[in-house]
């Protein structure tokens, strides 16, 4: 999920509590709380200025884990200490341990992988029920914003929860009735959530191939397209000794290869199948392996 919609689920939780008889340095702190927690499990972003190994290790990892939200939200509540200590910290932390577990559970829900069970489950988990950047959560929000005009802030935004569970819910709905029409036999299923409400591509990795189907709100499934998936090639598994492919490899739920052959040598590449036919260069490294392994 964006970092704006992680920050404005965060105000939203604070905004559906009661802070009627709060002053408005406390209102601030919890708010913050509510925020900072929110955001917090990013913090990691700044390894994308190291390289793209240690962004694919490192990004959505232990501070994106259930087991860590504890330290995450004290984490936060430390920076509100720093210039706010006028609220009650019981429950600024409940705030930024809230915040700090929905934005786990909203990452979760999009279609990149999460380690939800780090560091005991290396495993990245994706849902695929959502988009990175989803409008209709934008516009809940926003009209929670607009009708606080006419009704208590908490009474808007508490509604606005319970828009945003029922979208999810309806959004899972559809992805799980989808992936029940997918023909048997398949090896790995994973679903990619559209930018336009209701609409999913489903990524079906059947023997040595990848097979992408379409839907939309309860429609059967259509098959778009179908392509190799070389991931057997003896090549592949000196490809996966580059520390960016590893990753790669590790980071997603599944991985794609395509082998090519270049003169003396294969060019291997290890990819995310998800984004294979809409953004190829995304979650992708290609690798040059010599045919006499040397």
């Amino acid at each position: 999920m964006d970092n704006l919609t992680h920050g404005l689920l965060g105000y939203a939780l604070y905004s559906a509590t009661d802070t009627k008889d709060l002053s408005r340095k406390e209102r601030i702190g919890y708010a913050s709380a509510a925020v900072l927690g929110a955001e917090i499990p990013d913090i990691e972003s700044f390894t994308s200025f190291i390289g793209d190994e240690a962004y694919l290790t490192w990004h959505r990892a232990f501070t994106h884990s259930f087991l860590f939200a504890p330290v995450m939200a004290l984490a936060a509540l430390g920076i509100v200490a720093l210039f706010n200590r006028s609220v009650r910290w019981k429950k600024a932390y409940l705030l930024a341990l809230a915040g700090v577990v929905i934005h786990i559970l909203f990452d979760l829900f999009n279609s990149w992988g999460t380690g939800i069970w780090e560091p005991f489950d290396r495993g990245r988990y994706s849902l695929g029920i959502l988009p990175i950047v989803d409008a209709v959560l934008l516009l809940i929000l926003l009209a929670a914003w607009l009708t606080r005009r006419f009704i208590s802030r908490t009474k808007a935004f508490r509604w606005a929860w319970v828009g945003i569970t029922c979208y999810v819910a309806l959004q899972g709905l559809q992805a799980a009735v989808a992936v029940e029409r997918i023909p048997d036999g398949y090896d790995r299923v994973a679903t990619s959530a559209q930018f336009v409400p209701t609409q999913f591509q489903i990524i079906v990795q059947r023997d040595d191939r990848f097979e992408y189907w379409r839907t939309a709100a309860f429609a059967p499934p259509v098959k778009e397209k179908v392509i190799p998936n070389h991931r057997h090639h003896p090549a592949v598994a000196e490809a996966l000794q580059d520390p960016e492919a590893k990753a790669i490899a590790r980071f997603v739920p599944f991985y794609g290869a395509a082998v090519t052959e270049k003169g003396d040598a294969y060019r291997v590449t290890i990819y995310d199948p998800r984004f294979r036919l809409v953004r190829p260069s995304l979650l992708s490294k290609t690798v040059t392996i010599p045919k006499d392994g040397g």
